[in-house]
């Protein structure tokens, strides 16, 4: 088991001068610099050792100062765009690996001005020119239903960041139902006049060790709950020590247990354990249920999605399954009923249209407003691969794969939704 991240949230003063926000973040950034690093230690000596340390901030788009961001839309953009590549210097100076922040809050999104399309538009340029810069677009909520407007949006976000380089679409999600201070990224934010820090796990392994040690699915149930007790009691003591210290408060933890794509540390491995014929086949939304159910949801600092992990392309089992056409994106879809965190790193053919992305992204809100579920879409288009394509990245965190599945549409429809002037979908 490893910490995939520390993730530190606080408020940054957007299109101030630069140095206005070096001067209203140096003094909190040594505080945390200084917390990343008595964390780490401490975390070590227990065994536990931390990959990254990310910083995530308020949206990026609040309509309390959309007067001040409209006095002149174009230069306010590459304003925008200059102040995330100084933002992420200032960051890599203080050793984090990386930044994010949503575009605006999900129930500030329910009308889109010139100002917001104009916002939205550029969003795959802010990815495209910083390196360590995440972002998430919010488009639904029980409360405000799903904005189609925004689903359009996060569909040509998408497809714009596919090409030249489909790698960045790692740096998007689209999102419903997310809140503040979720530790995984791209669909982290911070909302808060405090600062504050939570923590994201990798720990599939851990989830593979409960079931071995099981001799029923009683049993795996029963190991799996003491297994993630133990783990929360132990981090979250030494977190709410070392956060009084700093005077940062500690939101909690995701107990979410991420995959690494390695055989021994992959989720479809601990869904195969549980006899599971093979990831992907009938009886694989039980597995997900078990594991999923298994989370204590009744503590204080039990944060974020905390629910089953289905990311593709991170995960050695799901990879080679998806290789072996043992399941497809109407699977992945089913299993979101039950995950936490929905659809994520799914390879899609490079021509997938932007309506086909859309009707993608509507049903996994769908699923997330119906359920009242925190989920996400991180999808990825790949140029020139078609469906069963192979597909392969110079990525440790990526294993290799295929393009996956699904029902293409013909486009001739020109009634549907896609293509109608409805702005909002909310369910009775």
């Amino acid at each position: 088991m490893k910490v995939r991240a520390i993730t530190i949230g606080n408020i940054i003063p957007f299109l101030y001068k630069n140095e206005t926000i070096l001067s209203f973040l140096q003094e909190n950034l040594n505080s945390f610099s200084a917390l990343n690093n008595e964390l780490i230690h401490a975390l070590e000596q227990i065994g536990i050792s931390v990959e990254t340390k990310r910083f995530c901030s308020q949206p990026l788009f609040s309509f309390d100062n959309k007067l001040f961001y409209e006095k002149n839309l174009k230069e306010t953009l590459v304003e925008i765009t200059n102040q995330l590549s100084f933002l992420q210097d200032i960051l890599k100076d203080y050793e984090f690996d990386y930044f994010a922040c949503c575009m605006m809050r999900g129930d500030q999104i329910q009308e889109l001005g010139i100002f917001e399309k104009l916002l939205l538009s550029e969003v795959s340029n802010f990815i495209k020119n910083t390196d360590i810069f995440f972002t998430s677009l919010p488009v639904a909520s029980t409360q405000e239903g799903i904005n189609i407007t925004a689903l359009k949006s996060g569909a040509k976000i998408i497809k714009q960041l596919s090409e030249p380089d489909p790698f960045k679409n790692l740096n998007f999600c689209v999102s419903a139902n997310v809140g503040p201070n979720y530790p995984f990224f791209p669909a982290a934010y911070h909302f808060s006049d405090k600062p504050a820090f939570s923590l994201a796990l990798e720990m599939a392994d851990e989830v593979i060790d409960a079931i071995e040690n099981s001799n029923s699915l009683k049993d795996a149930q029963f190991n799996l709950l003491a297994k993630f007790n133990k783990i929360y009691d132990d981090i979250t003591k030494i977190c709410e020590k070392i956060g009084r210290n700093f005077d940062i408060e500690f939101k909690g933890i995701d107990l979410s247990p991420a995959p690494f794509p390695e055989i021994e540390k992959s989720i479809g491995t601990a869904i195969e354990k549980l006899g599971v014929e093979y990831f992907g086949a009938i009886g694989t939304l039980t597995g997900v249920a078990l594991i999923k159910n298994s989370i204590p949801v009744d503590k204080e600092k039990v944060i974020g999605f905390s629910g089953f992990m289905q990311p593709v392309l991170e995960d050695f089992i799901l990879s080679k399954r998806l290789a072996e056409n043992k399941f497809n994106l109407d699977s992945l879809l089913l299993y979101s009923t039950m995950c936490g965190t929905g659809l994520d790193v799914v390879p899609l053919p490079g021509d997938i249209t932007e309506q086909e992305l859309f009707y993608i992204l509507l049903d996994i809100c769908t699923i997330s407003v119906t359920l009242n579920k925190p989920l996400t879409a991180r999808l990825m288009p790949i140029p020139g691969r078609d469906i069963g394509d192979d597909v392969e990245f110079d990525f440790e965190y990526f294993a290799p794969s295929k393009i996956i599945n699904f029902r293409r549409l013909t486009g001739e429809n020109k009634n549907d939704l896609f293509n109608s002037n409805e702005k909002t979908i909310k369910f009775f």
